[in-house]
């Protein structure tokens, strides 16, 4: 994969399977990602080795789905207590460390 910028008009689609496409103008490549040197293929990666990449964790269906979970969960929560009158708030942290200056 690579980024690119386009330019261009949206069209209906001619295919079945999109409602719109970009009829471009103008392609160009911003940014190139070899195939041969991206950390992250195509194939299972054990959790071990995702720790070594974790810029790119997020993009792995197992931690997308992690994520999604706990959004869910988070936001339920979240909405079941506000919805008994309970207020959320973060209080600061106290740490061993805090020092003045």
């Amino acid at each position: 994969g690579c980024s690119v910028h386009a330019i261009g008009q949206i069209i209906k689609s001619q295919g079945g399977k999109q409602a719109v496409e970009l009829s471009a103008s103008s392609l160009r490549i911003v940014g190139e990602c070899p195939g041969d040197t991206f950390p992250l293929a195509k194939k299972r990666h054990s959790l071990e080795y995702l720790r070594t990449i974790a810029h790119l964790r997020p993009r792995t269906n197992t931690i997308a789905a992690v994520a999604r979970v706990r959004s869910t969960l988070a936001g339920s929560i979240h909405k079941f207590f506000q919805g008994e009158g309970f207020n959320y708030v973060q209080t600061p942290l106290i740490t061993a460390s805090d020092c003045e200056g």
